[in-house]
C-alpha cells in the first residue's frame, strides 16, 4: 500500500499499528520504521541517487522476526502510542559550498543566486513527542573552514553551481535551498571560492504549493578586502518561494548583522 504525498510533505504524523512497516524512498535516502509491542525499529540507507526526485511512502503489514542486522537500530519504550513524527532539521554544522566552476565578483557588485544542501531526518514517537534519534539524509564529507589549521572550525562540504535562476534548480526533495546574495563593497574582486553558510542558526521551511524546502534569505555584506562580511539573515522564506509553512526552527539562536569569516580557505 503507497501512501500518496503527491499534496502534502513526505514528512509530519502518522499512526503506525502493531507489526506495521513505514517505508520512505527521498532522493538519496530510503530508510523504514517498524513498529512492535513497545519496540520501534529503524534501518536507513543514504547511499542513493543524490540527485534522485522520488519522494514517496508504503505501508504493508508484517510481523518481523528478531533483529540480526546491525543496521537496524531498536528504541524500546513503555508508551504504547501509535503516533510517530517525522521531521527535518538543517544540518548541525555550517555548510561550505565550493562552486563547480571559478565565479568572481567585481568590486560594487551584488550577486543573488540559490545553494541547496541534504537536510537531517528527526524520529520520535508518543504524544507529546518524544525524540528518538536523527539522521543526516545524505552523507556528506567533512572540511576544515578557516585560515590555519589552528583557526577555523568542522564543517560539512558541498559542491556548487551556483544557479541565479530558481527555474534551472532541480527539484530534489531532502534538500534545503537558501537564496544567498553577497553585495561586494571592498575595493577588489572577490573570487568566490568557497563560501559558508551558517545553517544552524536558520529556520527551515516549507513551501505550500511545491513542497520545496526553503530558509530565509541570508546576504553578506563584504564591506573590506578580505574574507570577512557583515551576516544578515531575513526574518522568512524569500518572496520567490510562495507561500510557507515553518517546518523547524533553527538549532541554534541566529546571530543577526555579525560578522562573520564567510570566504576562507578551506584545508
Amino acid at each position: 500500500m503507497i501512501v500518496s504525498r503527491d499534496t502534502q510533505s513526505w514528512f509530519g504524523d502518522f499512526n503506525l499499528d502493531v507489526h506495521h512497516t513505514l517505508e520512505w524512498k527521498v532522493g538519496p535516502m530510503s530508510f523504514w520504521v517498524y513498529r512492535d509491542n513497545h519496540e520501534w525499529r529503524l534501518r536507513s540507507d543514504v547511499s542513493g541517487d543524490p540527485l534522485s526526485p522520488v519522494a514517496e511512502t508504503v505501508l504493508r503489514e508484517e510481523r518481523q522476526a528478531d533483529v540480526e542486522d546491525s543496521k537496524v537500530q531498536r528504541f524500546l519504550l513503555a508508551s504504547e502510542s501509535a503516533r510517530l513524527t517525522l521531521g527535518v532539521m538543517l544540518p548541525d554544522r555550517p555548510v561550505v559550498s565550493k562552486p563547480a566552476s571559478p565565479v568572481s565578483i567585481p568590486a560594487g557588485e551584488s550577486v543573488k543566486f540559490y545553494l541547496s544542501y541534504p537536510v537531517w531526518v528527526t524520529l520520535a514517537v508518543g504524544d507529546p513527542a518524544k525524540k528518538l534519534t536523527e539522521f543526516a539524509s545524505q552523507r556528506l564529507s567533512d572540511t576544515w573552514f578557516g585560515p590555519n589549521t589552528r583557526e577555523g572550525m568542522l564543517c560539512y562540504a558541498t559542491r556548487s553551481r551556483c544557479r541565479l535562476n530558481l527555474s534551472d534548480h532541480p527539484h530534489v526533495p531532502n534538500r534545503a535551498i537558501t537564496q544567498l546574495v553577497i553585495r561586494n563593497r571592498g575595493k577588489d574582486a572577490l573570487t568566490l571560492d568557497k563560501v559558508k553558510l551558517p545553517v544552524a542558526t536558520l529556520s527551515l521551511y516549507r513551501s505550500t504549493s511545491r513542497n520545496w524546502l526553503w530558509t530565509q534569505s541570508v546576504t553578506l555584506l563584504r564591506h573590506e578586502d578580505g574574507d570577512m562580511a557583515e551576516l544578515q539573515l531575513d526574518k522568512e522564506a524569500p518572496d520567490v518561494a510562495g507561500s510557507c509553512e515553518l517546518a523547524a526552527p533553527p538549532r541554534e539562536a541566529p546571530q543577526r548583522n555579525t560578522i562573520v569569516r564567510a570566504f576562507s580557505q578551506l584545508f
